[in-house]
């Protein structure tokens, strides 16, 4: 009686734990937390939006590179200022601007040119009375020059310039243009030539605004 009594409290020990572990076990797992991740990943949209904003496009104007050279007239009254800008393709536009003391002529003269060829400012590009001055344009196969007004008007017939050495090679001397060496007053401007041998050619002078080549005693 004593043995089967000691059985009896064993089976219900073992009950109560069942009953103990499986309240347990059903406590967890209905009470589980319900753990999810998730992960957002930029739109497209959103991606350009940020890119366009770290890294703007550049603009043609940020690709252009600008210089500037000047010279004074005789008197320090007046500015030439030529201004070249290098464009994406390699060309350049040059301006140029002609300023007195208290005021600035808007543009006496604009040219493009490819990048084989320049144009560059005389130290005596101004004529002695400020009123002329000429400019260089360089090419591969020699230099010239252009006589513009100081003031940016016209010569008669409406040109804005006049060619020199196109005019020169215009008069037929035998002689080639080589190069103008500066003003020997206030319209007549110095040049050099050579011969067709290569050898060196006469002096003229050039005379403004009458577009007259006259030829020199004196070699310059």
């Amino acid at each position: 009686m004593k043995k089967q009594h000691v059985i009896e409290q064993d089976t219900i020990f073992l009950l109560a734990v069942s009953i103990i572990a499986g309240v347990v076990f059903a406590a967890y797992f209905n009470h589980k937390p319900n753990i999810r991740f998730s992960f957002s990943l930029p739109s497209v949209q959103n991606f350009q939006k940020s890119a366009s904003t770290s890294a703007p496009t550049p603009t043609l104007a940020s690709l252009q590179k600008t210089e500037t050279f000047s010279q004074v007239s005789p008197d320090g009254a007046k500015k030439l200022v030529m201004t070249v800008t290098t464009n994406k393709n390699k060309s350049k536009t040059y301006i140029f601007t002609a300023s007195g003391e208290t005021s600035a002529t808007p543009s006496i003269y604009a040219m493009a040119l490819p990048d084989k060829e320049s144009m560059s400012i005389p130290f005596n590009t101004w004529s002695p009375d400020g009123a002329y001055v000429f400019i260089q344009h360089n090419t591969s196969s020699g230099s010239g020059v252009l006589v513009v007004k100081g003031n940016g008007q016209p010569f008669e017939g409406g040109q804005q310039y006049l060619d020199v050495s196109a005019l020169f090679a215009a008069k037929n001397t035998g002689n080639i243009y080589q190069e103008a060496t500066g003003w020997a007053s206030e319209t007549l401007l110095i040049l050099n030539t050579t011969q067709p041998n290569g050898s060196k050619g006469s002096s003229y002078w050039f005379e403004a605004p009458s577009k007259g080549i006259i030829q020199l005693s004196t070699e310059f």
